[in-house]
């Protein structure tokens, strides 16, 4: 669909919309993208960057915090640049890699498509539970196919103050309603792991390549530093087996394999 209006969007307010440049321009190298930020505020920001288009919004108080109002209002804010296929991010902590596909290509005909957050198995209201609760920071949408969803999820938001919930409310509508209409994509289209750095309950990486998007403050200095990457991650190779094993030798294989780290604890 190469004639089809394709963007890239992040949401700002305050200081953050003086300092797209940290993260938010490295999706100026898919030509394809127009970078739009919704800026939600009083006045545009005072250092504008000539690779993108500024649109500014009043804060809305209904949804009672500046993030509830930010991350459920840039879903509807959408409608606003008159595009058919977009990819929506945070705006401070989200680094393209390397050259993405076309949007169309990865909706795949979808209205819908992200990738699962690093711990992807939860309880959700409604359909009652899931194994790939989608992350909201890195979301593709085609625009006029996903109107009623962004709606829904941006209604229920409102209708009810339980946190910064964008994520989990986006994810009650999505997986209940709209399961049909949804790509769940790669991981390394929203890359979570933290990067050469440690920390409970998180997965850790030791090289980037094959990564697309990478999506983790902690990390995001030292992703930086491994631009450029590889387009795929290296598979080491296996040694080979010379010969039949007895029951020992394939007991220990079996030991070592589960003594290798497989879950993310």
């Amino acid at each position: 669909m190469p004639d089809s209006r394709q963007v890239v969007a992040t949401v700002a307010t305050g200081p953050f919309a003086e300092r797209l440049d940290q993260t938010f321009t490295s999706f100026a190298q898919n030509k394809f993208l127009e970078l739009h930020a919704f800026i939600i505020g009083e006045r545009l920001p005072e250092r504008q960057l000539p690779q993108i288009v500024y649109h500014l919004f009043k804060p809305d108080p209904s949804f009672m915090g500046e993030l509830r109002d930010a991350y459920y209002r840039r879903l509807i804010f959408l409608d606003e640049i008159n595009a058919e296929f977009a990819l929506l991010i945070d705006n401070s902590d989200v680094l393209c890699m390397q050259p993405l596909p076309e949007l169309p290509q990865l909706l795949r005909g979808a209205a819908f498509a992200g990738c699962a957050e690093h711990a992807a198995s939860r309880y959700i209201a409604g359909q009652g539970w899931t194994s790939s609760f989608f992350n909201a920071g890195v979301t593709f949408w085609n625009i006029p196919a996903s109107k009623t969803m962004r709606e829904e999820i941006v209604a229920r938001g409102r209708a009810r103050f339980r946190s910064v919930d964008d994520q989990l409310t986006s994810n009650e509508v999505i997986h209940t309603r709209y399961y049909e209409q949804v790509v769940a994509l790669p991981g390394q289209y929203n890359f979570r792991a933290h990067y050469k750095f440690r920390q409970r309950g998180w997965p850790t990486v030791q090289s980037l390549d094959g990564v697309v998007i990478y999506h983790n403050s902690t990390c995001i200095a030292e992703a930086k530093k491994a631009i450029p990457v590889k387009r795929h991650a290296e598979l080491p190779p296996l040694e080979p087996d010379h010969g039949p094993l007895s029951d020992w030798q394939k007991f220990w294989r079996k030991v070592q394999l589960r003594r290798q780290a497989h879950i993310v604890r």
